[in-house]
């Protein structure tokens, strides 16, 4: 990660109390119907919205993306819209945004952190569309066994769900597809459903526990390739709660003959780092989910290069937001991204062999 970056990523952090109820307070001198649009806890509701913002883009700093924080700020627009909350209050709170770091950062500090407000502003355009941005599903893109799978999810069935998948593995449709054309596109369905307001989190956690519990199931009748003689270890960044897509890449790596190391969600640090000492692997592959871990992940990697032991460790790096920004990984330091589970076994593989 670059430096400087970094600690100008630090300072928004150090500030984002103060500034998001400036930004609100200016918000309401400029839109004096807010409180009764929005109700009595408007202002609330306001300055968390704004805090969750300036979060994200001191992770957008961190790793020199403007097109990261459009995304997102683009991405919150979308959930925005869907509970009722207008599109001109969400660009004017940005606006407001704006003005307030433009005076209380430092010019040399301001210069960076405005081109990525300014990229999210754009993002907020009227002419702009949820096609212009890569933070959505297309609804007509879903096979014939993922709507199924939903279908018995959102009715509460989890017999019916848990039947469909197993009798397919049966009827031998393989684990890797299983986990690539249905599981993991469907979580995203659940994801999406839920952050448009269509379902609750209720039922978003009830399909990923059907979803965790199949791939339980599946282990069972996992058809295993030779042993490689290779060890990966699965982790994901502290504050990282996500831990299916991560899981399902354990799995594959698994059956493709690997040693797996899996530890889970919200992993810290340092232990990820004396762990590498104690076993070292032929790859780390790491999980980040949210936006969020952007810079935490980018530590992880720092402290890797810097120890002499695993320095030359490979690293590959998976998750939404390095879909939604493909370069990424590069910034963050890592040897390779994988867009899915499938891929990064064929990744890993590469990597290793290079």
């Amino acid at each position: 990660m670059n430096a400087g970056a970094k600690q100008t990523s630090l300072a928004i952090e150090s500030v984002v109390k103060a500034v998001a109820n400036w930004t609100v307070d200016q918000h309401a001198e400029m839109n004096p119907q807010l409180s009764n649009r929005y109700g009595s806890s408007w202002r609330a509701d306001w300055i968390g919205h704004t805090t969750s913002q300036l979060h994200l883009l001191a992770q957008s700093v961190s790793v020199r993306s403007t097109a990261l924080f459009a995304n997102s700020v683009r991405w919150a627009l979308q959930s925005f819209q869907a509970r009722g909350v207008a599109e001109v209050d969400l660009r004017q709170n940005m606006t407001c945004l704006r003005d307030v770091l433009a005076k209380e950062l430092p010019p040399a500090v301001s210069r960076t952190v405005l081109e990525h407000v300014d990229a999210a502003i754009d993002a907020l355009e009227p002419s702009k569309s949820a096609a212009d941005f890569e933070m959505s599903i297309d609804d007509e893109g879903a096979s014939k066994e993922v709507l199924q799978y939903l279908e018995a999810i959102l009715e509460g069935d989890r017999s019916r769900a848990e039947s469909l998948i197993l009798t397919a593995h049966q009827d031998g449709v393989t684990v890797p597809h299983l986990y690539e054309h249905i599981l993991a596109p469907a979580q995203a369905r659940l994801g999406w459903m839920w952050h448009r307001g269509e379902i609750t989190v209720a039922d978003e956690h009830f399909g990923s526990a059907i979803t965790q519990t199949l791939m339980a199931q599946l282990r069972q009748h996992f058809h295993r390739s030779s042993p490689k003689g290779r060890t990966v270890v699965a982790t994901s960044t502290p504050g990282d709660l996500h831990e299916i897509g991560l899981r399902m890449v354990a799995d594959l790596f698994e059956i493709d003959g690997w040693d797996v190391i899996y530890l889970g969600a919200n992993t810290p640090t340092n232990d990820v780092i004396e762990l590498l000492e104690r076993r070292p692997p032929d790859l780390v592959a790491l999980s980040v989910n949210t936006a969020l871990t952007l810079r935490d992940a980018g530590e992880l990697i720092e402290k890797v290069r810097e120890n002499a032991k695993i320095a030359k460790t490979k690293i590959l790096i998976g998750g939404p937001p390095l879909r939604a920004v493909t370069d990424l990984w590069r910034e963050l330091g890592a040897d390779g991204c994988a867009q899915s589970a499938v891929e990064a076994v064929k990744m890993g593989n590469r990597l290793v062999a290079a």
